[in-house]
């Protein structure tokens, strides 16, 4: 045991003895170390001093102070007396440093199991047929235990009836003894007897015998005719019937005196031989006969033998004492057989006689004065009876023994007004020889008994035994959470969630030596209690008991007062009046109410197969204490959500009212797609059963989490024109190159999974050359994208085996189509913070066609180009103009002309406004249609020239004020991209203007600047631009250079024509970068100097292995 202080006395040390036998003594030692720096002393003392009856545990302690981490040994003996009795004390062991200690001391105790293998004898003797006059029975020793024994009757036998192993005796354990049972009698009749066998600590056993004795062929006495009176509650009732005071029942018959004590008689004066009288009374409603036993050594005679007694009389009858030798002792116990009739419910005429036995135990002696005999016994001093209840007789015996070779007589007296009865009350103790006394208590009332009788032995030698015993009622102590004064208890449950169990702890403390047995009295649907409110309390044991709370109804107090009916328990079985406790019990039942911050979170983008983790606060706001368990339900779009893993880190937590705790959340996406996850939660409670369920159903969501599964994908930002014949602004080679068909396949593309997209050529060159243009490639999410492009074969020629390496092979294209297309480079990473520019060059082997449109479809080669104007309301009052662009890629002007136009309505719905322009040299034009609908329908017209340029313009009539879509310029780029696209560069602070409504003829001017972040020199020059009849934009200044690491300002001027117009247009600005010029000459004079260096050694080509020439 550790040193604990008196605020954790709840600390309890158990010591269990477990199961020994009566009369034996158990030792058990338990050490306390001193972990203190001081001398202790240490004492023991009883926590509970309920009654100085169970005295069966003895503890001790040394005096002398313990030493610093010494043990003291505190030593604790167990001796019970009462068979079948448990037994617990609750001690306290304090030092002088103020250390207490709690010690908890159980242990039980058994006695002997001894049994006859018969209770009923039977001996049919029929003359000169069958003379069977000996019956074999059984003593079986079924315990451990050695068991002393005794057959109460006299020494001679019980009339007929003989016993050949002698009256007492010792049986080993497990043993088995047989014994024969010798019937003498001769003369023609139906002879009785009852033979009781008295065993050291247990009840006494019976057996019934009864035999006939006929003449052959004339059966005139009936065995199956005479019965034996049953026994009533238990066996020792039975046997001290006669000598008991309070009986529940009335008996047959009853006998009065209980004893006879002759004295002191002689043989040769007869005067001095006192004679006394018995007196036996008829309870029965029938007559009755009473037939006595007599003494075959004729020392006590009784008159008359037998005798008839009418129902509800007495009958007087003399016992004389005529000893036959001097200076002797005598003792006779007297049984008697009263017999009556008794008659069967069904049918009257049949008659059967019931017998009766009384015994009456009788001494005497012819001791001259002044003699005195050697004597030596044993015998207890002290008996302790089991516990009982008021006016209910309890039992137990002890055994006189005689250490001498000759006889001893006793006799007990019993002080006036007792409350003890003993059989027998006298008697003659053979030499070596012992006699088994029954004690009975009967008490009348609640309360400790102690009585002091005299045991006199031989007539001058005093002994004094105390017979100690108890009557006590059913009496529980409850520890208590408060004080009602309408109740002996009160307990309040803790507040608990409304469909969960919750439970309040009771001790229940027994303060009786019986077993009590406790129900619980309720009618509150929502109350329960352990073992469906039935218990059995062990004596003086202090008991963990549960009140179980089942609320249904939220916010709601709930109150009762129950009862608790407590009766004791003796053999397993009620006795005495039961009492009762009442206890007051309430309880709160609410909702439970847990919030979490923030109560929604956003994820963004979440990379497929990576982990994303953030934390959350669970806060119980509200009054219970409770575990809940958090569960998530996914639900989204795109690919297969259900492989999602989402995974919480501690989905069970313990909070206390007002409490809080972290939790965990963590992502992981197996799909692209938009998620939704509903953290919801559950009330996990223990049920009086132990086991753990939780309420249902769940469906209060406290937290939502959304989050998009996305693969690490690029697209192009940005397309920048380098070099081309013509002046094309960013979104121009965006319309004029299929990006949104690499944009979807690069979406579309899976890491591991390699996906084909076609890249069209524009048609920008007039003669052959070469056209460079720039992909600017950016995340779409916040996420590094490593890529790997490969180009494959655009043409149908053989591939031939390269040599790359010493001892690397590959297969390459080397024809002439291999050269037409060059993109680089073909692999990298693609970060948020740095795009890629992915640049491609077209090499143009054919002069292109003489009119080239900005927006080429690529699924339909009907057309030239395809101009959509949205959805435009119906019935407005002025046009709505869109713009379709042509490019003259020739070094000749291009005449533009409509000749003719198909239109599903009238001609008005959708018409061009510029019939016939020019186009100049290596420049562009636009070209407006105004679209009026009329109706919400679709409309299109298409226009042909010289049986190769054919347009589509088409659009659809909306409500009115809807919103216009416009479907004929690319996505504006995000700000994010752009704006992390300007290191080492010259950018533009703005590069998307909307210019508000403005009317015809009117003017606006607008500010940005040009940024040089190089470190280079930069020339600028804006080029003017002007759409026929509908605006101008003009640049000041239009031309200019910048330094590095500067900024030049430009105002834009608009000019609005006659025209109205919705309309995007492009303003040009050629950026020229004077450093790289002079670079370039400088290194164009190094590279020369090295091929010619070069062109002496080795060379592998892509052509194969090849030798440098002499001309070379």
């Amino acid at each position: 045991m550790e040193n604990c202080l008196s605020e954790s006395i709840s600390d309890i040390k158990i010591v269990d003895f477990n199961s020994i036998p009566t009369d034996t003594v158990s030792e058990r030692i338990i050490t306390i170390k001193n972990v203190t720096n001081d001398n202790l002393t240490y004492r023991v003392s009883l926590l509970h001093v309920l009654n100085n009856i169970d005295q069966v545990f003895k503890l001790s302690v040394p005096p002398d102070p313990i030493k610093s981490l010494e043990s003291v040994e505190v030593r604790i003996i167990f001796k019970p007396k009462v068979p079948g009795q448990s037994y617990t004390e609750h001690y306290l062991i304090d030092d002088t440093a103020g250390n207490v200690y709690r010690l908890t001391v159980k242990g039980k105790c058994y006695g002997t199991e001894v049994t006859i293998n018969k209770r009923k004898l039977e001996y049919r003797i029929c003359r000169g047929v069958s003379e069977n006059r000996k019956e074999l029975i059984k003593i079986v020793n079924k315990s451990s235990l050695d068991a002393t024994y005794q057959w109460l009757l006299p020494v001679g036998g019980q009339g007929f009836f003989q016993i050949s192993t002698g009256n007492c005796g010792v049986i080993r354990a497990f043993e088995v003894i047989t014994t024969a049972i010798i019937f003498t009698g001769s003369a023609l009749g139906v002879y009785t007897a009852e033979l009781v066998f008295l065993v050291l600590n247990q009840e006494p056993l019976f057996l019934n015998i009864i035999a006939s004795v006929v003449l052959s062929g004339n059966p005139l006495y009936g065995i199956q005719e005479h019965v034996f009176e049953k026994r009533r509650k238990s066996r020792s009732v039975h046997l001290m019937e006669n000598s008991l005071n309070f009986l529940s029942y009335i008996p047959s018959a009853s006998v009065f005196e209980k004893y006879l004590d002759f004295g002191s008689g002689s043989v040769s004066d007869i005067t001095l031989n006192i004679s006394q009288t018995l007196c036996v009374t008829n309870h029965e409603t029938e007559e009755g006969c009473i037939q006595w036993i007599p003494d075959p050594d004729n020392v006590f005679l009784i008159d008359p033998i037998a005798s008839i007694i009418p129902s509800n009389e007495s009958r007087l009858f003399t016992i004389r004492f005529r000893p036959k030798i001097e200076n002797e002792a005598y003792g006779y116990l007297l049984c008697g057989d009263f017999q009556y009739k008794i008659y069967d419910e069904e049918q009257l005429q049949n008659v059967k006689m019931k017998h009766k036995w009384v015994r009456i135990p009788c001494i005497g002696n012819t001791w001259p004065p002044c003699t005195e005999w050697n004597t030596e016994w044993d015998c207890p001093i002290e008996v302790v009876m089991p516990p009982t209840v008021p006016t209910r007789t309890t039992f137990a015996n002890f055994f006189l023994s005689n250490k001498l070779g000759i006889p001893l007589t006793y006799k007990l007296e019993a002080p006036e007004k007792t409350n003890f009865v003993a059989l027998p009350m006298c008697g003659i103790v053979p030499g070596r020889g012992w006699q088994i006394i029954t004690v009975a208590l009967e008490p009348k009332s609640f309360g400790e008994y102690c009585e002091n009788w005299d045991l006199i032995i031989n007539k001058i030698h005093k002994a004094r035994i105390s017979f100690i015993g108890n009557a006590e009622v059913s009496h529980i102590e409850m520890m208590s959470h408060g004080y009602n004064p309408d109740a002996h208890a009160m307990y309040e449950f803790p507040p608990t969630v409304t469909g969960c169990t919750n439970y309040c702890t009771a001790y229940l403390h027994n303060l009786t030596r019986m077993d009590i047995h406790m129900r619980v009295l309720s009618n509150a649907s929502w109350l329960g209690a352990d073992n469906c409110g039935s218990i059995v309390l062990p004596p003086k044991e202090i008991f963990h008991y549960h009140w179980w709370f089942f609320p249904r109804e939220p916010d709601k107090v709930y109150e009762t007062t129950i009862t608790c009916s407590c009766i004791c328990l003796i053999n397993g079985k009620p006795v005495g009046e039961p009492t009762e406790i009442f206890i007051h019990i309430m309880g709160f039942s609410e909702l439970p109410d847990l919030r979490v911050l923030p109560k929604s979170y956003n994820f963004h983008d979440v990379v497929v197969g990576e982990s994303n983790t953030f934390s959350v606060t669970l806060y119980n706001y509200g009054s219970c204490y409770f575990t809940s368990k958090l569960y998530r339900v996914i639900n989204g779009m795109g690919d297969d959500y259900s492989r999602d893993k989402f995974e919480i880190d501690s989905n069970i937590n313990s909070l206390k009212p007002s409490n809080h705790c972290e939790v965990k959340f963590t992502v992981i996406a197996d799909g692209a797609g938009s998620r939704q996850v509903d953290i919801k939660y559950t009330v996990l409670y223990r049920t009086e059963f132990d086991e753990v369920e939780e309420i249902q159903p769940i469906q209060k969501t406290i937290c939502i989490i959304w989050y998009d599964g996305i693969y690490p994908t690029i697209k192009v930002k940005r397309t920048i024109s380098v070099k081309c014949p013509v002046i094309l602004s960013n979104h121009c080679v965006w319309n004029m190159v299929n990006v949104e068909e690499l944009n979807k396949a690069l979406e579309d593309c899976r890491p591991n999974r390699p996906m084909n997209v076609n890249i069209y050529a524009p048609e920008l060159c007039a003669r052959p050359q070469d056209v460079e243009i720039i992909f600017v490639l950016g995340c779409v999410y916040s996420v590094s994208v490593p890529f790997n492009l490969r180009r494959e074969k655009i043409c149908d020629c053989d591939m031939v085996e390269v040599q790359v390496g010493i001892s690397t092979y590959e297969m390459r294209h080397t024809c002439i189509h291999r050269p037409l297309v060059e993109i680089s480079p073909l692999n990298g990473i693609v970060t948020p913070e740095k795009p890629i520019l992915l640049n491609i060059r077209f090499k143009f082997t054919y002069e292109g066609s003489i009119l080239t449109a900005l927006r080429k479809p690529t699924n339909d080669s009907d057309y030239l180009t395809v101009l959509d104007c949205g959805r435009v309301p119906i019935n407005n009052l002025d046009p709505v103009i869109r713009i379709m662009w042509f490019y003259n890629p020739t070094e000749v002007f291009t005449t533009w002309r409509l000749l003719r136009g198909n239109t599903v309505a009238s001609t008005t719905i959708i018409r061009c406004l510029q019939y016939f322009a020019e186009v100049p040299p290596m420049d562009k034009l636009a070209i407006p249609f105004a679209f009026m609908p009329k109706e919400m329908i679709d409309y299109e017209i298409t226009s042909f020239g010289y049986d190769i340029v054919k347009i589509l313009i088409k659009g659809q009539g909306g409500l009115p004020n809807c919103l216009e879509t416009r479907l004929d310029i690319p996505v504006y780029v995000d700000r994010i991209i752009r704006s992390a696209y300007r290191q080492n560069v010259v950018y533009l602070s703005k590069e998307h203007i909307t210019l508000p409504i403005m009317t015809t003829h009117s003017l606006l001017r607008d500010i940005l600047a040009v940024v040089n972040d190089t470190e280079n020199v930069i020339r600028f020059i804006w080029l003017p631009e002007r759409m026929a009849n509908i605006v101008n934009v003009v640049m000041t200044p239009w031309w200019g250079v910048i330094q590095p690491k500067s900024t030049e300002w430009i105002t834009m001027t608009v000019y609005t024509l006659q025209e109205p117009a919705t309309f995007t247009t492009t303003v040009t600005c050629e950026i020229l970068d004077l450093t790289v010029r002079r670079n370039y000459q400088r290194n164009q004079m190094l590279r020369r100097n090295k091929v010619e260096k070069c062109a002496q050694e080795f060379i592998i080509t892509e052509q194969g292995t090849i030798h440098p020439v002499s001309s070379i």
